[in-house]
């Protein structure tokens, strides 16, 4: 039985989608929507709710996705949430509080960090857009180095004509070829509209190029209530709904059955300055939602935020808006979230010491999301049988068999007696020495020297020269 309020975005959706229906700003998906009998104007598409949900109900509620190491392959629209670290930042912010454009050689730190973190099971293809090297070259640029980092599986940013057919071209080369590449997606990429209602060229283009692959694509509006939404937060989910419903449908029409992600992101707008609010409670509030929604669906999801956060310095506005986001949509039942680690300032830094801190989160979220077992012996009657009421638990042989696997065990966090002085200091110490112990664990994939050499060949062939670093 699902809750009233998700049947009734569910009508307002179809009325809007009826009534206002989705603009496609490509002529390809305009005349796909015509043989499918859908009514269009220009490049406005109209659904009836049969149309949507027929074709919604074509995309599958799980799927695999996989890297060149198909024993990291994961289940997307399983009961876990999959964190994917931060993604796209311009900025990286140093340990001692300067704020730079970023550079490949973060790329490379934060790809180690996260190949090494048992937390992030997906990588981000582009974790920060690097400076120096050319725009127009970055997507190869930073996929050239991915590939030789880690071998798990990734989501992969796309961009335009180009850009989109590098990322598919470079990861069926790492991946083994195109039979690899039909027997599972091999490559996730994100397709936001252009809220309200609109979807651009570029978008429009990849989100089929991606669909007709065969490979993963997660369609998730970033619409702000009050700018680009509705004020309130009821309205903004019903037009977030529509955009995403609309998207997947697309994805449908060009390739039935094409893994599709439903996106809910929608957010506050801070309306002192029109800014995006990543760190709102309305941020927390579209995870639960949206995952009332794509329940309603049977769609795996990406909801909220990940560990996002308007502060713009790793403390404790950055640490109790990641965990209210990253619990959240672990809560609502998150397939998988997107940003999770390492992000400043919305979307705009990557930092060493959030990424750390935001990791820790993770494996907190992580054991409340795992829950608890019940049974005879968790349940542990003997136990207290024993040992009740004078005795005590620790030096008994089920506290040993079970500490480990019970107890969720900080890196960071303290817990002990109360220090007199320098305790900000001594928290800051722990912060750097866990990014410098994780950094130390680094170890590499084992990478074939010929797929090294296509993939350096076929970037020849596109007037790209792979950055030393």
């Amino acid at each position: 039985m699902f809750d009233h309020g998700v049947l009734q975005i569910h009508e307002a959706t179809m009325r809007v989608l009826a009534k206002k229906g989705m603009v496609f700003h490509r002529p390809e998906a305009v005349e796909l929507a015509k043989k499918h009998g859908l009514k269009t104007e220009g490049e406005t598409v109209y659904f009836t709710e049969k149309q949507l949900m027929g074709l919604i109900s074509l995309a599958p509620s799980r799927f695999t996705l996989s890297g060149p190491n198909p024993e990291k392959a994961v289940l997307v629209g399983s009961r876990e949430t999959h964190h994917i670290p931060g993604g796209a930042s311009q900025f990286f912010l140093e340990a001692d509080g300067q704020l730079r454009d970023a550079e490949m050689r973060d790329y490379v730190r934060l790809t180690r960090l996260f190949h090494s973190a048992p937390e992030i099971p997906i990588m981000a293809g582009m974790v920060v857009q690097p400076s120096d090297v050319k725009p127009e070259d970055t997507l190869g640029q930073v996929l050239y180095q991915l590939f030789q980092l880690t071998d798990k599986p990734f989501l992969s940013a796309a961009g335009n004509e180009r850009t989109t057919r590098l990322a598919l071209e470079m990861t069926a080369i790492a991946n083994g070829g195109w039979g690899e590449m039909e027997k599972c997606p091999r490559i996730m990429v994100v397709a936001n509209p252009l809220s309200p209602l609109k979807m651009d060229h570029h978008a429009t283009y990849f989100l089929m190029e991606i669909a007709r692959r065969g490979q993963a694509i997660c369609v998730a509006p970033c619409a702000m209530a009050g700018t680009t939404a509705p004020m309130t937060l009821a309205g903004a989910f019903v037009q977030t709904n529509a955009e995403t419903l609309a998207g997947i449908a697309l994805a449908q029409m060009v390739r039935p059955g094409a893994p599709a992600v439903y996106g809910f992101l929608t957010t506050a707008s801070d309306l002192k300055t029109g800014s995006i609010a990543c760190g709102a409670p309305e941020q927390a509030l579209s995870a639960i939602w949206g995952g009332k929604l794509a329940q309603f669906y049977k769609l795996p999801c990406r909801l909220g935020g990940g560990g996002l956060t308007d502060a713009d310095v790793n403390g404790v506005q950055s640490a109790y808006e990641a965990f209210m986001n990253l619990n959240a949509a672990a809560q609502a039942g998150s397939s998988i979230s997107f940003q999770s680690a390492g992000v400043l300032g919305a979307f705009n830094a990557m930092n060493m010491e959030k990424a750390v801190t935001d990791l820790e989160i993770i494996g907190m979220v992580n054991r409340i999301k795992k829950d608890i077992v019940i049974s005879p012996e968790t349940l542990a009657e003997d136990v207290i049988d024993k040992v009740a009421p004078d005795g005590q638990y620790l030096t008994q042989p089920h506290t040993v068999k079970n500490c480990r696997k019970e107890l969720y065990l900080p890196h960071i966090a303290y817990r002990g007696p109360m220090a007199r002085s320098g305790q900000a200091e001594l928290e800051r110490k722990r912060i750097l020495d866990e990014a410098a112990r994780r950094e130390a664990a680094y170890a590499g994939p084992q990478v074939s020297p010929d797929m090294v050499k296509d993939m350096k060949a076929f970037l020849a062939k596109e007037g790209i020269e792979p950055k030393a670093v």
